[in-house]
């Protein structure tokens, strides 16, 4: 009995000790925290109260600033390690402007990886929590689908009720896929060992929406998917950076 009780310890220690299993839990993992700054051309976004001067030459005034971040990766190489959460980021709720990728195993990180928006699988698995819960208010309940990223304001050229502009860019069916995959070169790779932590500052350039002399007075409002929130969406991808 005492033999049979022995051997059955055994493998439970052994099978938990392999790849993958709750048991396998090495020292040397460590976190990473993500946070995100959102800036108007280098200045601190501040939302409502302060105005903007776009590309175009048009003053204007940013009122709401929302976007998903999901499919996060650290790479270094061909290794990557995937964080499977989605993260919405809203310029008006510092708690959500700062994440964490947890257990990363230890070594050295040069790139980060990520989708700007919700990729099709999410858009088509039903009802998610979290971040993805509809309730968060990006989501189209007539669309069936996830608003990708919104940016929202007021300026005197837009001939609209109460001078507003919005940009609500979502579409997950080709040829009009908001999604927009990221990819940022680190200026100084991170490493992972014994007791480390480090912190990637994101900056989000909101006036990369405006980027190509976007005329406010004719183009102000874009809420459903199509040509025009794809030109929105290859506009946001491009703007994150890192310090």
């Amino acid at each position: 009995m005492n033999r049979l009780l022995f051997t059955v310890f055994f493998i439970t220690l052994l099978y938990g000790m392999m790849p993958g299993n709750a048991y396998c839990k090495n020292e040397h993992n460590g976190r990473v925290t993500i946070i995100i700054d959102p800036v108007f051309n280098g200045s601190p976004l501040q939302l409502s109260d302060k105005y903007y001067i776009n590309e175009h030459g048009d003053t204007l005034y940013i009122d709401l600033f929302r976007f998903y971040i999901t499919n996060l990766k650290l790479s270094s190489g061909n290794m990557f390690v995937p964080d499977t959460n989605g993260h919405l980021v809203d310029a008006e709720d510092k708690e959500t402007l700062t994440f964490h990728i947890d257990n990363v195993p230890a070594g050295k990180y040069t790139s980060l990886h990520f989708v700007v928006g919700v990729d099709s699988i999410a858009n088509t698995s039903g009802a998610n929590g979290g971040d993805l819960d509809p309730s968060k208010g990006m989501y189209w309940a007539w669309n069936s689908g996830y608003i990708m990223a919104k940016l929202e304001g007021h300026s005197n050229v837009c001939k609209t009720f109460h001078h507003g502009f919005e940009f609500h860019i979502g579409g997950y069916m080709s040829p009009y896929n908001a999604a927009r995959t990221v990819q940022i070169q680190l200026r100084n790779s991170i490493d992972i060992g014994t007791g480390s932590n480090p912190v990637i500052h994101i900056k989000a350039n909101a006036a990369a929406w405006f980027k190509g002399n976007l005329n406010l007075s004719e183009f102000n409002s874009v809420v459903i998917p199509g040509k025009e929130a794809n030109i929105i969406a290859d506009k946001y991808a491009r703007m994150f950076s890192t310090e």
